[in-house]
């Protein structure tokens, strides 16, 4: 009984010391809501060839950030 407490013990001081090498809250605070938002636009553009209207598609990422 008394090695099942101090191994409840030590798990305690354990939990306890990583609490505190968590980063400040300022910078958790600061963090906490800024994501990185992607979409993907399919933009097209038109070109001729041999007389004729092509329409080329692409993908295209667009990144920001987002609070």
């Amino acid at each position: 009984m008394k090695k099942f407490f101090l191994t409840l013990a030590g798990a305690a001081v354990l939990a306890g010391s990583m609490a505190v090498m968590a980063p400040e809250p300022a910078m958790a605070r600061h963090w906490q809501g800024h994501t990185q938002v992607c979409r993907v636009v399919v933009k097209k553009r038109v070109v001729w060839r041999h007389g004729h209207r092509h329409v080329i598609r692409y993908k295209v990422r667009h990144c920001w950030w987002r609070r």
